[in-house]
């Protein structure tokens, strides 16, 4: 079967946040005090208040409310000291607006820029609207034939969003190859037949089910 088509996630194949954490923002120490904060409680509570999907924001306003629920509800839970509405509204307004948030590989522009004049690029991405804006202005958003934000589309991809877009846009799963850099999303994908790759740009895996690449460059 001849590929057509190359469909992407986001995170950790495009690109990475700079923080190194998604919900941790570049200016999320300028907000609260580093002292006041235990990390591991942080990450645990920002792991278990990850129930954003089911608020599904279309725009970045909807987002913008969204993430201030979220950051009032994880200090909340971590007993932030003099808590208020606008400190968690500040995060959550760095986190939508600042598109530093993501750092993309060095490969990114130059090898979507090659990839798009042989094949169908698409992009698949578990998040929010404010990633379109992001990819817009990087200049690679135009590279894609379509792009598919969980949130604009109500579902996520260990979900439904699979379905979603192979009945919208009419791709062919066995003609597309599918990038994404967690195990259990492609689990997910192989599903629908797929030709499936796995990300690894830190080297990081040890063992997997299936075939590894590193970066762009490795995609012919």
């Amino acid at each position: 079967m001849i590929i057509k088509n190359i469909i992407f996630d986001i995170g950790g194949v495009l690109a990475e946040p700079k923080t190194g954490h998604w919900f941790i923002t570049n200016n999320f120490y300028n907000i609260v005090s580093k002292d006041l904060i235990n990390k591991e409680n942080l990450i645990k509570s920002l792991k278990e208040n990850i129930y954003l999907h089911t608020q599904n924001p279309k725009d970045e306003e909807e987002e913008q409310k969204m993430f201030s629920n979220y950051y009032y509800k994880v200090l909340s839970d971590i007993n932030y000291p003099n808590l208020t509405k606008d400190i968690a509204n500040k995060i959550a307004y760095d986190r939508v607006s600042d598109d530093e948030m993501f750092v993309f590989y060095d490969d990114v522009k130059e090898n979507i820029i090659r990839l798009s004049q042989k094949y169908n690029l698409y992009i698949i991405s578990n998040g929010w609207p404010s990633s379109l804006r992001v990819l817009h202005n990087i200049g690679i958003d135009k590279y894609f034939k379509v792009i598919v934000i969980s949130s604009m589309y109500t579902d996520l991809k260990e979900e439904s969003l699979f379905d979603i877009f192979l009945k919208q846009y009419n791709v062919e799963p066995s003609e597309s190859i599918y990038i994404d850099d967690r195990d259990y999303i492609l689990n997910k994908a192989k599903e629908y037949n797929f030709n499936l790759l796995l990300m690894d740009r830190k080297n990081a895996i040890k063992s997997t089910e299936f075939k590894i690449i590193h970066n762009l460059k490795e995609i012919e």
